[in-house]
């Protein structure tokens, strides 16, 4: 097993401060507020090359948030602490841990 670089667990790190932020929110905050938190993850991430946490994070943006549907991001959330810690960052995790959103999403 390959050692990660400092730099990459430092972001990684930042990630999960910001991921700890997101769950915090209450569900009255504004879906403004909330989206720009997601989409300031999804930046740090694509910047370091974090595909999983990418896609998820787009998925997320692209979710219905508001009102009863704020609990479905409880979802997204959940597969973007994994995504934040999967040492794969290739299409094929992504497209797994969104699998599993779907599937958990139409149960």
């Amino acid at each position: 097993m390959r050692e990660e670089p400092d730099a990459m667990l430092l972001v990684r790190a930042e990630l999960c401060d910001r991921l700890a932020a997101l769950r915090s929110m209450s569900p009255r905050t504004a879906a403004r507020d909330f989206l720009s938190t997601v989409t300031a993850i999804r930046r740090t991430a694509a910047a370091y090359g974090l595909t999983p946490v990418v896609r998820i994070a787009e998925a997320l943006e692209r979710a219905p948030i508001t009102g009863g549907c704020r609990k479905s991001a409880d979802l997204y959330l959940d597969r973007l602490y994994d995504a934040i810690g999967c040492r794969t960052i290739d299409e094929s995790a992504s497209e797994a841990m969104l699998a599993s959103i779907s599937v958990r999403l139409g149960a």
